[in-house]
């Protein structure tokens, strides 16, 4: 059984802030995109198919991440993201400070793959980030079926376009995503991090 314990998902977002500042090319490509995700540490889901994104996103974001280290610390990054997801492909690239294309997560029906100026694949795995990525935007009755397939639970509530989902196991909250607007927060209280996105307006 393979899954991130909470040191891991450290050193995963210590290889996210070091995006923003490295220097060397390094591609990894995981032909099987069917490497499970273990929201808790006993149970796990796949990747929901891109078939299962309903309509579209090709929009900047903006991406600010904080993450607890081992010693009670917290370390965190930002940066500028662009995202496309569709029937057929889900990517995200991050930005350095000068527009310059620094890493890329990629998400097709045959693959997952990470390329990146300095990260390390294996030991952010890029599955673990895109699946957030998916509970943030894919549709929730998808959503809810891959999660209580593996015995989660998952609700949401909804008031106009906006919307709180949450991510339960034996009645405890593991992940809470909130859209209020164009800001999304989303926080995964077994892991101890989260993101806040800020979607443009344009």
């Amino acid at each position: 059984m393979e899954f991130l314990t909470p040191r891991a998902f450290f050193i995963a977002a210590a290889c996210l802030c070091c995006l923003f500042f490295g220097a060397c090319h390094k591609a990894v490509v995981k032909p099987d995109s069917t490497a499970p995700v273990f929201y808790s540490d006993g149970r796990s889901v796949q990747l929901l198919p891109t078939q299962a994104m309903s309509g579209s996103i090709d929009m900047a974001q903006r991406l600010e991440g904080h993450f607890a280290k081992p010693d009670g610390d917290t370390s965190s990054f930002s940066g500028d993201t662009w995202v496309c997801a569709n029937d057929s492909i889900l990517s995200i690239h991050l930005f350095g400070g000068f527009g310059t294309t620094i890493a890329e997560l990629t998400y097709t029906k045959d693959s997952v793959s990470l390329s990146s100026s300095f990260i390390d694949g294996e030991k952010m795995k890029a599955e673990y980030v895109l699946a957030d990525f998916q509970v943030c935007f894919y549709p929730f009755d998808a959503l809810k079926n891959n999660f209580e397939k593996a015995g989660f639970e998952f609700r949401e509530k909804v008031e106009g376009v906006d919307f709180e989902r949450t991510l339960l196991e034996d009645g405890n909250t593991i992940l809470l995503v909130k859209k209020s607007g164009s800001e999304i927060e989303l926080v995964n209280e077994l892991r101890k991090y989260r993101y806040h996105i800020t979607l443009s307006e344009n």
